[in-house]
Formats: C-alpha cells, sequence, structure tokens
C-alpha cells in the first residue's frame, strides 16, 4: 500500500507572472495576491491531476495489468505473446497497478512564494517522482528491480518466458513460466510507461491559463 510519505524532496517549481496570470483580477496588496492565485490555481490543479489518473487508467500498460494472467498482450511489449502480468510474475488475483493509482489519486500539495519586488511567484508543486515510484514496485520476485522501471528500460530473461493460457501448476500468475531448457523466441519492447505520464503532467503545469 502506499504510504503517505511518497512526497519530493524536491518539488517541481514553476515561476509565474501574477499580473499575467491573473489578468482579469485586482487585488489590493501581496498577502491577497498569494492567496488568489492559490485559490486560482487549487481548482486547475485538481482537474490536471484527475486527467492524470484517466491517462494512467486507460493506458494499455495499466489495462493489461489489470486484466491479470489471462490478458491479452494490447501492450505489445511481448510481441502479442502471452502477457506482462504473467511474464513478470505476478501473483494471482492481486493488481500490482493498484499502488501507483492510490500515488496519483492523493491529493498534490502546492506552495506560492513571492520573488523579490519583480511581481512573480514561484510556485512548487509536491508531486511524486520516477524514482518514488519505482521504490513502490519491485518485482514480485527480485527486490531489488522494479516492473515499472524494467517496462521502460527492458527485461531479461523474455526469450525463457513460457505462456499457456490452460496454464502451469507450478507458476505465480497460473499462465506463465519461466522455462531454463525451452525458448518462446519472445522479445521484450521497452515501453514509456510512469515516466512519460509524469512528464506529460508537468509540461501541463507550466501553464495554467489551459
Amino acid at each position: 500500500m502506499a504510504q503517505k510519505g511518497f512526497i519530493s524532496a524536491s518539488p517541481f517549481k514553476v515561476t509565474v507572472n501574477a499580473k499575467q496570470l491573473l489578468k482579469e483580477l485586482t487585488v489590493d496588496n501581496d498577502r491577497a495576491m498569494g492567496r488568489t492565485i492559490r485559490n486560482y490555481i487549487a481548482p486547475k490543479l485538481q482537474q490536471k491531476q484527475d486527467r492524470l489518473v484517466k491517462n494512467f487508467k486507460v493506458s494499455k500498460i495499466t489495462v493489461e495489468l489489470k486484466a491479470g494472467p489471462t490478458s491479452a498482450n494490447i501492450s505489445g511489449t511481448l510481441g502479442g505473446y502471452g502477457n506482462l502480468f504473467s511474464f513478470i510474475g505476478f501473483d494471482a488475483g492481486t493488481d500490482p497497478t493498484a499502488v501507483i493509482e492510490t500515488i496519483f489519486e492523493q491529493k498534490f500539495e502546492f506552495k506560492v512564494r513571492r520573488i523579490g519586488k519583480s511581481g512573480k511567484y514561484r510556485i512548487s508543486f509536491i508531486i511524486p517522482t520516477t524514482e518514488q515510484i519505482y521504490g513502490l514496485t519491485p518485482m514480485p520476485w527480485a527486490s531489488g528491480s522494479s516492473w515499472v522501471d524494467g517496462i521502460e528500460k527492458g527485461m531479461s530473461n523474455v526469450g525463457s518466458y513460457l505462456y499457456s493460457s490452460t496454464g502451469f501448476g507450478q507458476s505465480r500468475a497460473g499462465t506463465g513460466l519461466q522455462a531454463k531448457n525451452k525458448s518462446s523466441g519472445v522479445s521484450f519492447r521497452n515501453t514509456p510507461y510512469i515516466t512519460r505520464l509524469l512528464n506529460n503532467f508537468k509540461k501541463t503545469l507550466v501553464n495554467f491559463t489551459k
């Protein structure tokens, strides 16, 4: 389960010009300006976060993993053979994506700080990092490795992965098996996943007029 301690120690920062951001508003003093900016940003940040959650849920990798050990390889990571769930070796009946969904659904915080007398304000968004998600998504058979990292950068032993829709008795997932003396000829295709989702989300934070 995700813990509240996922918050980044190095927040993502954006500098905005208050006058440009709030063209239609009149604010009497700096303290009121800071409060007005916070009130302006809060609902927009929630909308952007909701979009992040939606994009995560509709990702082909997320959908495939949620479908479990009998899913089709809709992500194309295994060339259509088997599926990610049984290849990685998750236990049948589990949802490996649930921890990421929990993290993305936690309320993202932000802070507003004025920069000198320039009329500009720095907004620091407290959001999860890719590295933190790596740390919360260990391989079921190798605690020092992340399955999210593996999906994005590549996984080994793909050629020895065997899939059977009828199942293997000694398999964690039930339908996948790593065979020492047999080869399926399958190759793994690295696929952008959480890194792309978070990078795209950060891009939306640069312009709050959209």
